[in-house]
C-alpha cells in the first residue's frame, strides 16, 4: 500500500542517514579550537586581537601587548578560569598564545616566591624575588621538555641577568655530564654569566644512581634531593604519629655512574602553596624533588639578594654560593654526607669567607679510567676484586665574564684583572680519606692549572652483599675548621657471589619506620631473569601496623638509562591475613625482572617514609636464563655474546641453538612470533638552514643554531597502522644529546599535520592508509656537523595486522611427518 512504501522509504532514508553519521563520526578528529588572531603595530609594540570566543566577532576583543612589556593576561576560557598571554616574534610574523601545560609550574613558583601581603603564611621562600617564566615543556608531547625549550629558556636567562634559577624538570640520560645543553649552562650560564642554577635531582630512588639529568648528573648545577621533616609531617600529612625527619623514600640517590655525589644537598621535598585558577584549587599540596628544587633556589635567592645589600659591589660567583649551602648543611646520614640545608648558617659561611679568594671557585676531579670519572665508584665483581690505583686530577675552575670574552688583547682590563687572579692562585691542600681502606698522600699544592695526586682503594676485605662509602676531602691548610674544600666520593659495591644453586639468600631483614636496606649480588654470566622473593613470617605481625614497602631492583649498564634493568614496585606487607585461626604468620611476594649477566643487581627494600611498625622479611634472589649459543655456547668476559638471531627466509628450514649457563631448564616450550616488520626509508630531501636570530641563537658563539629538515615518505598499506620511527643516532636523548633538538611531525597527502614527537619516539597510529610525509628536524650550532646526516635512515617498525607464528619443533622430521 501507499502508506507501507512510505513508511518503508522513510525508515530506508532513516537509516542512510544513520549510516552517514556513523562514517562522518568515524572519520571526525577533533583538531582543537580555532581562534581567529588578528595581529597589527600600534606605533609603539606589537598587539593582538584573538576571538576567544569562537564567533567570527573582534569587535570586543582586547587587543594585548607582549606579556614581558605590558603584563597583559587574557581570558582563554572564562568558565575554566583559563588565561593566557602573548609574545610576538619575527616583526610580528609570529605569535605566540601562552598558556599553562600543567599546574606543575604554579606550584614550582609558589614555593619560591609567592608573595600573600594578607597572607604572608602563604608565602614563599623569597617573596621578594622577581620571576621570570619560562616554558620548557610542550603540550604535544604532555608538557616534556624539549631541546628547542631548553635552549630558549638559557638564553632568555641571560638575556634578562637572572641571578638564580630554577629548574624542576630531568630525565634519566645514558651518560652523566655530557651533552651540548648541560655544557652550555655549566660554561656559559653558570661560569660566565653568574647565574646559580638549581635543579632537582628526581624522583626514581631509592636505588643508588637513580639521579636523573641535569640535576643529579651535571656539573655546574645544585642538585637538590627531598626532605621531610617533622613540621611537614604535621602540617602537610596529618599523621597522627611521626617518624623521624628523614629523606623522602623516592628520592633519587647518587652517585652518578661516574662516581660524583650526585645530590649535592636536601631541602623540604613537599609544599602547600599556589596552583592554577582552572584546576578550582587556590593551594595545594604536592611533592617531588621539584618541590625540594625552588625550597633551594629561594635560599640562593635569599643569599644573593643579601650579599648584594650587605657586600656592596664585591663579587659573588655561583661556585661562593654553592660551596656555602653545601659546606653548612646539616649531616642527616645521607649518602656521602648530602645534608639538609641551612639558611642561616650558609649566609654566616658567605660572611665569614668573604675575603677568601678561593671560595669563588669550583673544583673539576678527573679520576683516569675508561669512563673519565668524577669519582671512584667500584660497582662490579671484578672492579672490587684487588686493590686498585688510580691517578686523580684535581682543577680549579675560576669565573669569567663576557666583557673579559669580548675584549681585545691590547685593552682588556676585565681579561687581565681574571689573569691576574690565576696567576695569584695557590691552595696547599691536606688529604683525608675517611675510611682506613683507602690510602691518599697527605698534602697536594695546587695552582690554577691543577695538580693530580694517586689513590689506592683495597675492597678485598670489605664485607661482600654491602654498601661501602668513603671520601677523599681536602682541607685547606690555612684554616682546617673551614671544613673540605672538595670532597671525591668512593662507593664500592661488593657484590654477593651466586652459586651454582643460582640462588642467594640475602637473610632476614629487619625494618623500622624509614628504615632501607641494601644488598648487591653479581648475576651469574648468561641470566636474563631474575626472581625476587620476599616472605614476612614476623611472628608478630598480627600486632605490628601494616606497612608499604618499596622493593628497588637496578643494574647498571654503561652509557645505557638506568631504566633499562630497573624495576620499582610497591609491596605490602601486613595488610593480607598471615594466617587463619591462629595459624602461622606467612605472606610471599614474588617480583621479576630482566638482568644482564655479569653487572652487579642492587636489591633495595625500604620501608615507606610514613609507614609505622615494625616488620621482618626475609629475601631471596633466584635467576635463570635461556641464551643463544652463538657457536657453541661461548660466553663473553661477564654474560652471554649478545648477537642476534638470525633466519634466512629463502631457507625451508633454520636451526636456533640455545643453552641455559644458569641452571637447568625443563619443560621448555618454545615459540618464536613475529609481531613486527622493519623498514628503512631514505631522506627525498635534505635542506639545512639557519634559524632565527632573535630566540635560536647559541650562547657560546652569539649565532643562530642551523636546522636540518629531513623529508621521508611513508607508505601505509592499510589503515589503523601502529607504528614506530627511530633514528638512533639523535633519538631518545634530550640531556646527553649532542645536537640542539630532534623533533619530527607526520602530515598526510593533503599536508594535513597529525602528529608529533620530539626527542623520545614512542608508538604511533596512523589512521588513514596510502602516503603521508615525515619531516624530521635536527638543530645544531654547526651546519658543517649536520651535513653528515643529510642523508641518515629513518627506521620504521610497523606492527603486523596479524602476527606470525613460526612453528617450533626440536627434532628435523617432526617439521615434515605427523607420524
Amino acid at each position: 500500500t501507499k502508506d507501507s512504501d512510505t513508511s518503508k522509504n522513510l525508515t530506508e532514508e532513516l537509516d542512510a542517514q544513520v549510516d552517514v553519521l556513523k562514517t562522518l563520526n568515524g572519520a571526525y578528529a577533533d583538531l582543537g579550537p580555532l581562534l581567529d588572531c588578528v595581529v597589527f603595530h600600534d606605533g609603539e609594540q606589537w598587539r593582538a586581537a584573538i576571538d576567544v570566543d569562537e564567533s567570527g566577532d573582534l569587535s570586543a576583543a582586547a587587543a594585548l601587548g607582549a606579556y614581558k612589556h605590558t603584563s597583559d593576561v587574557g581570558e582563554l576560557c572564562k568558565r575554566q578560569l583559563f588565561y593566557y598571554t602573548l609574545n610576538f616574534y619575527d616583526e610580528g610574523r609570529t605569535l605566540s598564545i601562552v598558556t599553562c601545560a600543567g599546574s606543575h609550574s604554579t606550584h614550582v613558583a609558589g614555593i619560591l616566591a609567592a608573595h600573600h601581603p594578607e597572607e604572608p603564611q602563604n608565602d614563599g621562600v623569597a617573596p621578594g624575588a622577581q620571576l621570570l617564566s619560562l616554558m620548557i615543556g610542550d603540550h604535544r608531547v604532555g608538557s616534556m621538555e624539549t631541546g628547542v625549550g631548553l635552549t630558549r629558556a638559557v638564553n632568555a636567562i641571560v638575556e634578562y641577568g637572572a641571578d638564580v634559577a630554577n629548574m624542576s624538570y630531568g630525565e634519566p640520560s645514558s651518560s652523566p655530564n655530557v651533552g651540548q645543553w648541560v655544557q652550555t649552562v655549566a660554561q656559559e650560564v653558570v661560569r660566565r654569566h653568574g647565574c646559580v642554577f638549581v635543579s632537582s635531582a628526581g624522583n626514581e630512588g631509592p636505588a643508588l644512581s637513580s639521579t636523573g639529568s641535569p640535576g643529579g648528573t651535571s656539573d655546574g648545577f645544585i642538585g637538590v634531593g627531598a626532605h621531610v621533616g617533622y613540621d611537614q609531617m604535621l602540617a602537610e600529612y596529618a599523621m597522627y604519629e611521626t617518624v623521624g625527619d628523614t629523606v623522602f623514600t623516592w628520592s633519587s640517590r647518587g652517585p652518578t655512574p661516574d662516581g660524583d655525589r650526585g645530590v649535592d644537598v636536601y631541602a623540604p621535598g613537599s609544599a602547600i602553596t599556589s596552583f592554577p585558577a582552572y584546576c578550582k584549587e587556590r593551594l595545594c599540596l604536592r611533592n617531588g624533588t621539584s618541590m625540594s628544587s625552588p625550597n633551594l633556589c629561594g635560599v640562593a635567592a635569599l643569599l644573593v639578594s643579601a650579599w648584594k645589600q650587605e657586600m656592596g659591589g664585591a663579587s659573588l660567583s655561583p661556585y661562593r654560593v654553592k660551596n656555602a649551602i653545601v659546606s653548612t648543611a646539616k649531616p642527616i646520614g645521607e649518602l656521602h654526607g648530602a645534608g639538609m640545608v641551612q639558611t642561616d648558617s650558609a649566609w654566616q659561611f658567605l660572611k665569614r669567607y668573604a675575603a677568601r679568594a678561593a671560595e669563588q671557585v669550583s673544583w673539576r676531579t678527573h679520576v683516569d679510567d675508561s669512563r673519565r670519572a668524577r669519582g671512584i665508584y667500584l660497582r662490579n665483581a671484578e672492579e672490587s676484586a684487588h686493590a686498585r690505583f688510580f691517578n686523580v686530577s684535581v682543577v680549579p675552575v675560576f669565573p669569567t665574564s663576557e666583557k673579559a670574552r669580548l675584549e681585545h688583547d691590547s685593552d682588556g682590563e676585565s681579561g687581565r684583572l681574571e689573569s691576574q687572579t690565576q696567576f695569584d692562585f695557590e691552595q696547599r691542600l691536606l688529604l683525608v680519606a675517611t675510611e682506613s681502606w683507602v690510602s691518599v698522600p697527605d698534602a697536594l699544592y695546587v695552582a690554577s692549572q691543577g695538580n693530580k695526586f694517586a689513590a689506592r682503594v683495597d675492597a678485598t676485605k670489605l664485607q661482600a652483599g654491602r654498601l661501602h662509602t668513603a671520601s677523599i676531602d681536602a682541607y685547606d691548610s690555612t684554616d682546617v675548621d673551614r671544613g673540605p674544600v672538595f670532597s671525591i666520593p668512593v662507593t664500592v659495591t661488593k657484590p654477593l657471589h651466586v652459586d651454582a644453586s643460582a640462588c642467594v639468600d640475602l637473610g632476614t631483614l629487619q625494618f623500622r619506620p624509614t628504615e632501607i636496606v641494601r644488598r648487591f649480588v653479581a648475576v651469574p654470566p648468561g641470566a636474563t631473569r631474575a626472581h625476587i622473593v620476599l616472605r614476612a613470617s614476623n611472628a608478630a605481625a598480627l600486632e605490628s601496623s601494616p606497612a608499604l614497602f618499596y622493593l628497588h631492583c637496578m643494574q647498571l649498564e654503561p652509557a645505557t638509562r638506568f631504566r633499562k634493568f630497573f624495576m620499582r614496585e610497591r609491596v605490602s606487607i601486613g595488610h593480607k591475613s598471615y594466617g587463619a585461626g591462629g595459624g602461622s604468620a606467612e605472606q610471599k611476594e614474588t617480583k621479576t625482572m630482566d638482568v644482564i649477566g655479569g653487572a652487579t643487581l642492587e636489591v633495595c627494600l625500604a620501608q615507606f617514609w610514613n609507614q609505622l611498625g615494625a616488620h621482618d622479611i626475609d629475601v631471596r634472589v633466584e635467576f635463570n636464563g635461556i641464551v643463544p649459543a652463538n657457536g657453541g655456547g661461548a660466553l663473553a668476559e661477564g654474560g652471554p655474546l649478545r648477537a642476534g638471531i638470525t633466519v634466512h627466509g629463502s631457507n625451508a628450514v633454520a636451526r636456533l641453538d640455545f643453552i641455559a649457563p644458569v641452571r637447568p631448564e625443563y619443560d621448555v616450550s618454545p615459540s618464536i612470533v613475529l609481531t613486527k616488520a622493519r623498514k628503512t626509508l631514505r631522506p627525498h630531501e635534505a635542506v639545512i638552514s639557519p634559524l632565527g636570530a632573535e630566540r635560536d641563537t647559541h650562547l657560546a658563539t652569539g649565532s643562530a643554531l642551523y636546522k636540518l629538515e629531513l623529508d621521508y615518505r611513508l607508505e601505509t598499506t592499510r589503515e589503523e597502522t601502529q607504528l614506530c620511527l627511530h633514528m638512533p643516532a639523535v633519538d631518545t636523548q634530550i640531556y646527553e644529546n649532542w645536537a640542539d633538538n630532534f623533533a619530527l611531525a607526520i602530515f598526510d597527502a593533503n599536508k594535513r599535520y597529525l602528529i608529533s614527537q620530539i626527542s623520545y619516539t614512542s608508538p604511533l597510529l596512523i589512521k588513514q592508509c596510502g602516503e603521508s610525509l615525515v619531516r624530521v628536524q635536527i638543530r645544531h650550532r654547526s651546519a658543517k656537523d649536520l651535513e653528515a646526516l643529510k642523508d641518515i635512515p629513518l627506521l620504521v617498525d610497523v606492527v603486523l595486522k596479524s602476527s606470525i607464528r613460526l612453528t617450533t619443533k626440536f627434532d628435523m622430521a617432526s617439521i615434515f611427518t605427523s607420524t
